[in-house]
Protein backbone atom coordinates (compact mmCIF):
# COMPACT_ATOMS: atom_id res chain seq x y z
CA UNK A 1 0.00 0.00 0.00
CA UNK A 2 3.05 2.18 -0.24
CA UNK A 3 2.39 5.35 -2.22
CA UNK A 4 -1.37 4.87 -2.35
CA UNK A 5 -2.12 7.84 -0.10
CA UNK A 6 0.18 10.09 -2.13
CA UNK A 7 -1.49 9.11 -5.40
CA UNK A 8 -4.93 9.64 -3.87
CA UNK A 9 -4.05 13.06 -2.48
CA UNK A 10 -2.59 14.23 -5.78
CA UNK A 11 -5.58 12.99 -7.77
CA UNK A 12 -7.96 14.75 -5.38
CA UNK A 13 -5.97 17.98 -5.66
CA UNK A 14 -6.02 17.78 -9.46
CA UNK A 15 -9.75 17.03 -9.54
CA UNK A 16 -10.48 19.89 -7.15
CA UNK A 17 -8.53 22.29 -9.37
CA UNK A 18 -10.52 21.26 -12.43
CA UNK A 19 -13.84 21.47 -10.59
CA UNK A 20 -13.06 24.92 -9.19
CA UNK A 21 -11.89 26.35 -12.51
CA UNK A 22 -14.84 25.08 -14.56
CA UNK A 23 -17.86 27.34 -15.04
CA UNK A 24 -20.48 24.60 -14.82
CA UNK A 25 -23.48 26.90 -15.28
CA UNK A 26 -22.25 28.02 -18.70
CA UNK A 27 -21.83 24.37 -19.77
CA UNK A 28 -25.18 23.09 -18.57
CA UNK A 29 -27.98 23.90 -16.15
CA UNK A 30 -27.43 23.15 -12.43
CA UNK A 31 -29.81 20.17 -12.39
CA UNK A 32 -28.01 18.42 -15.24
CA UNK A 33 -24.60 19.16 -13.70
CA UNK A 34 -25.78 17.58 -10.45
CA UNK A 35 -27.00 14.49 -12.27
CA UNK A 36 -23.68 14.17 -14.07
CA UNK A 37 -21.65 14.41 -10.87
CA UNK A 38 -23.98 11.95 -9.13
CA UNK A 39 -23.68 9.55 -12.04
CA UNK A 40 -19.89 9.74 -11.94
CA UNK A 41 -19.92 8.95 -8.23
CA UNK A 42 -22.17 5.93 -8.77
CA UNK A 43 -20.05 4.72 -11.69
CA UNK A 44 -16.85 4.98 -9.66
CA UNK A 45 -18.42 3.11 -6.75
CA UNK A 46 -19.63 0.37 -9.10
CA UNK A 47 -16.18 0.05 -10.69
CA UNK A 48 -14.57 -0.28 -7.26
CA UNK A 49 -16.63 -3.41 -6.64
CA UNK A 50 -15.41 -4.90 -9.94
CA UNK A 51 -11.73 -4.49 -9.08
CA UNK A 52 -9.79 -6.13 -6.30
CA UNK A 53 -6.17 -5.30 -7.04
CA UNK A 54 -4.01 -2.53 -5.62
CA UNK A 55 -3.40 0.73 -7.43
CA UNK A 56 -0.87 0.10 -10.18
CA UNK A 57 -0.60 -3.58 -9.25
CA UNK A 58 -0.87 -6.65 -11.45
CA UNK A 59 -4.24 -8.30 -11.57
CA UNK A 60 -3.94 -11.95 -10.70
CA UNK A 61 -6.11 -14.39 -12.61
Amino acid sequence: MKGFRTVTLNLLAAALGVLISTDWVSLTDPRTAGLIVGGLGLANTFLRFLTDGPVGGDRRS
